[in-house]
């Protein structure tokens, strides 16, 4: 019996690991930050994402660096190569004007101009402008969501901002936050923000453009999904658009290898950082609204692959179901399960003797292991005339 319950503890373990290993990679919540330096040692990027060996990102000037190790709060990366982002601007980008910008936001409008705002993390706060950085439930995040909200309305797009909390601030909000971004889906949007605030030094996101002090902001691509490529690409449009119209303004793009953030329900899923904790939330508000000039640009030009919308699995439509995150911990258990039949196979030698033994686990030995063991029927039974004469 000993040696059966320490089997039971251990698959358990095994069991809780899985699932405590797995986790979106996710941005910190410490105070403590990322400073990715290049094989010469020269700072390339600073970021409040939890960065891992594997991760890549874009850097303002557009060069693509692919992290190679972690050491404490400082990663080393190496070099790709320069990207040339041209090759993502549509045509008529070459002819900037008035008129070609209101033509893009009526072709916006006419593709079906509707964009949809939320929060996973809705305590995110600004510390100079909030007091302090994490509000539950009712963080600075939403007013910088609002003022990206009216920026796109002032250009004549619906915008649907969601109100809906997820807190707290842990790995589960993304998954708190799919059934919100579930049903803005259902409402067809062209495309989907998810609105958040990095956490690093003020000087990171601080920028004048135009005359204004701004945060910059900057773009998240979660490469673990089935849309991964489709959402890089997406993103490598949205900030080719945005050095055209305002160069600066975009700080970067971080490709997370191990994340997915719910892009998988829709081509267009965007996780937008609009500066850090340490800026103050007008200069927020300030940039995000001069980043809603490049979205009808984008909108009117690019589209979804048919596939992203009508293949097989129905992968950027709500139909996706659960996330990656749930689908990994559902292999993990399956392969888990699949394990421990064929040990007790190898071990009994016939699936007749397999199942017994998996009949008899589910039964007896795994109840006695979280409880006592009920006595059997037949040793109540043996053990009543003796209670009858104790009473007597």
């Amino acid at each position: 019996m000993t040696k059966r319950r320490v089997v039971i503890a251990i698959l358990l373990a095994v069991l809780l690991s899985c699932f405590t290993g797995l986790a979106y990679a996710h941005a910190q919540n410490d105070g403590s930050y990322f400073t990715i330096v290049d094989e010469n040692g020269v700072t390339v990027y600073i970021t409040g994402w939890s960065v891992k060996a594997g991760d890549q990102f874009l850097t303002d000037k557009n060069v693509r660096y692919e992290i190679t190790s972690v050491e404490g709060d400082i990663a080393h990366a190496k070099k790709i190569g320069e990207v040339n982002l041209g090759q993502y601007l549509p045509p008529e980008e070459d002819q900037p004007g008035l008129f070609s910008s209101l033509l893009k936001t009526r072709i916006a409008k006419a593709q079906g101009g509707k964009v949809a705002v939320y929060h996973t993390h809705s305590d995110e706060s600004y510390v100079p402008t909030d007091g302090k950085e994490s509000i539950l439930g009712a963080g600075g995040i939403y007013k910088v969501g609002d003022a990206f909200t009216k920026s796109l309305q002032s250009k004549g797009l619906e915008v649907i901002h969601s109100q809906a909390k997820h807190d707290p601030h842990d790995d589960m909000a993304y998954e708190r936050s799919r059934r919100t971004a579930m049903d803005l889906v259902k409402q067809q949007p062209a495309a989907i923000f998810d609105i958040h605030r990095d956490a690093v030094p003020p000087q990171v996101y601080k920028a004048t453009i135009n005359g204004e002090d701004v945060t910059k902001v900057q773009l998240v691509v979660g490469k673990y999904g089935p849309t991964g490529k489709q959402i890089e690409d997406y993103a490598l449009q949205i900030k080719a658009a945005s050095d055209k119209q305002h160069p600066g303004l975009v700080k970067g793009i971080f490709f997370a290898k191990g994340g997915d953030y719910n892009q998988d329900l829709h081509p267009r899923s965007m996780l937008l950082e609009v500066g850090a904790h340490t800026n103050d939330r007008a200069s927020a508000e300030r940039g995000v609204a001069l980043f809603a000039d490049v979205i009808p640009t984008v909108l009117g030009t690019s589209s979804a692959a048919p596939t992203a919308q009508n293949g097989a699995a129905d992968v950027g439509t709500a139909a996706t179901g659960p996330s990656g995150a749930m689908k990994s911990i559902g292999w993990i258990v399956g392969l888990l399960v699949v394990g421990v039949v064929a040990f007790l196979f190898l071990s009994t030698g016939s699936l007749k003797e397999a199942g017994a033994k998996v009949k008899q686990f589910t039964s007896t030995e795994f109840a006695n292991f979280l409880a006592p063991k009920k006595k059997q029927p037949e040793q109540v039974k043996n053990n009543e005339p003796q209670k009858r004469e104790d009473q007597d």
